[in-house]
């Protein structure tokens, strides 16, 4: 089978364009049809996969990107952490032999639907980690109603709603816990609550979920942020629904690792 793949790289990184182009000519030179391009300029196009050379923050724009169209993706990381892409320079060819010999083996993952309304006009995006609600007003309240029943009211200085693949990110930073990244649920972090009996929740990813939030009487914007990219401020008050996303994410797997092991390489879990 002759692919089709694209290769999405973070020109702010040291080698990353190198490195891309590197990976292209090899794609080309083992029959596939590739596509390069820089993560700023990044459109949705269709592919059988399409690879981020980068660290995290391009693998979520990769993902917000190329969900929509259930393209496969993997990161290749050059970045800090790389929790997201767990696979280092020194695995690349290995990782692209063993996909053009027997195909490619994906790990299915939820994402969060995100809508709200903005400047008059009705928002629709989609979040690979989560999404934060917050304030520049420290101490903001919150309103939970899940499936359209009111829930609980948090008084923090911000809630992250997030899906699995976030867990180990800033919901982890705010004492959430940590998910296998498979699981159908949702998470709830409040970041730093006012009330000891309020901590995080799991719900599950049938749940329909409709928050606002509001500061001190009502002064200054409440801010929108999905997965740290995609920044908005709305009205307090202005409802924001979560929801499960129609489609999935499609991870490429490295069958040479397994999520235990990127934790304790990764972030030092049990060590």
């Amino acid at each position: 089978m002759n692919y089709s793949a694209g290769v999405i790289y973070n020109g702010a990184k040291a080698n990353a364009k190198k490195l891309a182009l590197e990976i292209a000519a090899w794609l080309k030179n083992n029959k596939c049809r590739v596509f390069t391009c820089e993560s700023h300029d990044i459109k949705a196009k269709k592919a059988d996969f399409v690879l981020s050379v980068g660290g995290d923050g391009t693998m979520l724009k990769v993902i917000r990107t190329f969900a929509p169209l259930s393209v496969p993706v993997k990161g290749i990381n050059l970045g800090s952490l790389g929790f997201l892409t767990d696979t280092d320079t020194n695995e690349i060819y290995a990782l692209l032999k063993n996909i053009l010999q027997i195909g490619v083996k994906v790990e299915k993952r939820i994402l969060l639907s995100v809508e709200f309304a903005h400047n008059g006009k009705k928002i629709k995006t989609v979040a690979a980690n989560d999404c934060v609600i917050r304030s520049g007003v420290k101490l903001i309240t919150v309103n939970v109603n899940i499936d359209k029943k009111f829930t609980v009211e948090y008084k923090c200085d911000g809630m992250i709603i997030a899906v699995p693949t976030g867990s180990t990110a800033y919901s982890l930073a705010a004492s959430g816990p940590i998910v296998y990244p498979n699981l159908p649920v949702f998470l709830l972090t409040p970041i730093s609550p006012h009330t000891l009996t309020q901590r995080p929740m799991i719900l599950s990813d049938k749940s329909v979920l409709y928050l606002s939030a509001k500061n001190k009487d009502n002064a200054g914007k409440i801010l929108i942020s999905i997965d740290g990219q995609e920044n908005f401020y709305i009205p307090p008050g202005c409802r924001v629904k979560l929801s499960l996303y129609k489609k999935n994410l499609k991870l490429i797997k490295n069958c040479s690792k397994s999520f235990f092991e990127t934790l304790k390489k990764k972030l030092h879990w049990s060590v």
